[in-house]
């Protein structure tokens, strides 16, 4: 049996409001400061880790990893990502990410696409209180990424 892979997919935190041709300059608010934080310190109760974490280049996702990692106090490999945009392609992200060599990733996206996106990988309906609000984090994992090969693990919202 291969050994299962874990993603990690955390939307960025509460943001300024959209203005037309300014969307990948938003920056996080301080109640999306509060979120992120408030994610962590949950995640840090899960005990779990993570190999690298891929991150759109948006700023307000460039914010929310730096929050989310100095409140985990994590010392991990941090990589900008293109493909994980609000318009990020499901599939071509699930290709990408078959090709990378960890065991464990997290990234860090915005939203249609985050939950897009664990719909796409999972092989069965999300539960029917899934939502990825700002700063909620969910979990898959299988034995290679692609559509319909990963198992739904657990989500958390800020609290």
């Amino acid at each position: 049996m291969k050994k299962l892979k874990r993603l990690y997919v955390l939307r960025h935190g509460n943001a300024e409001p959209y203005r037309s041709g300014q969307d990948e300059l938003r920056e996080l608010t301080k109640l999306g400061e509060k979120e992120v934080i408030s994610t962590a310190e949950s995640f840090l109760l899960k005990n779990e880790t993570f190999d690298v974490v891929f991150v759109s280049p948006y700023v307000r996702a460039q914010q929310t990893v730096n929050t989310f990692l100095t409140n985990l106090n994590a010392s991990v490999e941090v990589k900008d990502c293109p493909l994980i945009t609000p318009d990020g392609c499901n599939s071509d992200v699930a290709l990408w990410l078959s090709e990378q060599p960890y065991d464990s990733i997290l990234l860090v996206t915005h939203q249609p696409f985050a939950h897009q996106f664990i719909d796409y990988m999972i092989d069965e309906p999300l539960p029917i209180n899934f939502a990825m609000t700002t700063a909620t984090l969910a979990s898959i994992e299988g034995e290679v990424f692609a559509g319909a090969c990963c198992q739904y693990r657990w989500h958390m919202s800020p609290s």
